[in-house]
């Protein structure tokens, strides 16, 4: 990767990491999956079975996701890849569990010394290993992720323990959900050097998702980054516009919707407001901060894929592969 692109990435994963540029792991809020992806980016209710989504919201987790497994894959900027792992399993007195891998990998980088001479290249990647477990009360739902998490460049690395807290409430007739996330909290265990001072970025979500009876609908909002509900948005010294209290608001929520045709294919549309106005160009807005995909399910196989533009130069395309492995290794009577 050359040092150029190098640096947009950087300033591309800042401007869509909401703002938080005083945190380090990012990359733990980057969507998991093609439907969050779909969805806008920013997902913490859901009333359909998809076993990635404990990933974003740990209270998520259903016994209806057991032996599912799903890989995605992002081919971000440059030669930037990001690939989650997700997988359930329900135990009849332990209840579900899922395991989950997030990896981040900034491909080869050229290094040069103080004077621009190359001295070669080397690798930088994150990761972060998550262990879920969630239960249910009634008709509300109670999750947690456990994340370890590592970020390394060069002779440098980091590391943290990371806690997600999550809850929901399921009508018990309705296709209606609301819920409440606490996000990244925890601590860094190790740090960068000995003048590094990184942070998780903590986040505090609420989500709602309902579908409309007798219409093909099916929406979900969320807010997210409501621990800085005052955070600045502009530039004073770039002459840049102060945002109004709507558009403020805006940049705080995230707004999917889902257009059911069949239980077996379904078409997401998102729109994140925070992406558009950080990520547009002054002259130029284009897509930014608009998300579309579509989703096919063929007997235990599930193929999701979404478009998402995150700046005007070009959007990035999200795959997610998810299998009943139930299904796949169903034996077949002799009977």
């Amino acid at each position: 990767m050359k040092k150029p692109a190098f640096i947009f990435l950087f300033w591309i994963q800042a401007g869509f990491l909401f703002a938080q540029l005083d945190n380090s792991f990012q990359f733990l809020n980057l969507p998991i999956g093609a439907r969050v992806a779909g969805l806008g980016g920013v997902i913490s209710s859901s009333t359909d079975e998809d076993v990635n989504l404990f990933l974003s919201n740990p209270a998520l987790l259903d016994s209806a996701n057991d032996n599912h497994v799903s890989w995605s894959h992002l081919g971000f900027y440059a030669d930037v890849k990001y690939n989650t792992l997700a997988y359930a399993k329900t135990f009849e007195r332990a209840g579900t569990f899922g395991v989950g891998i997030q990896h981040l990998g900034y491909g080869s980088i050229d290094s040069y010394d103080a004077s621009g001479n190359s001295v070669g290249s080397f690798d930088a990647s994150e990761t972060a290993v998550v262990v879920s477990h969630s239960h249910q009360l009634s008709v509300f739902k109670l999750g947690a992720n456990l994340k370890y998490v590592y970020s390394g460049i060069y002779t440098y690395n980091s590391s943290a323990l990371s806690l997600d807290i999550g809850g929901v409430f399921v009508h018990p007739e309705k296709e209606f959900m609301v819920s409440v996330l606490f996000k990244n909290l925890g601590f860094v265990m190790s740090e960068y050097s000995d003048t590094a001072d990184s942070s998780l970025p903590t986040d505090l979500q609420i989500g709602l998702t309902f579908k409309p009876e007798h219409m093909p609908f099916r929406f979900s909002f969320t807010g997210f980054n409501l621990l800085n509900p005052n955070e600045n948005y502009y530039d004073e010294n770039l002459d840049e516009e102060n945002p109004g209290i709507g558009d403020r608001v805006f940049r705080h929520l995230n707004i999917g919707t889902e257009i059911l045709f069949s239980r077996n294919f379904n078409i997401r549309l998102g729109y994140n407001h925070q992406v558009r106005k950080e990520l547009s160009l002054s002259e130029k807005s284009g897509l930014s901060g608009m998300s579309m995909g579509l989703m096919v399910r063929i007997k235990a196989f599930e193929l999701s894929y979404t478009f998402t533009t995150y700046h005007v130069d070009s959007g990035r395309s999200y795959f997610t592969l998810t299998s009943n492995l139930n299904r796949v290794f169903k034996k077949k009577s002799i009977i």
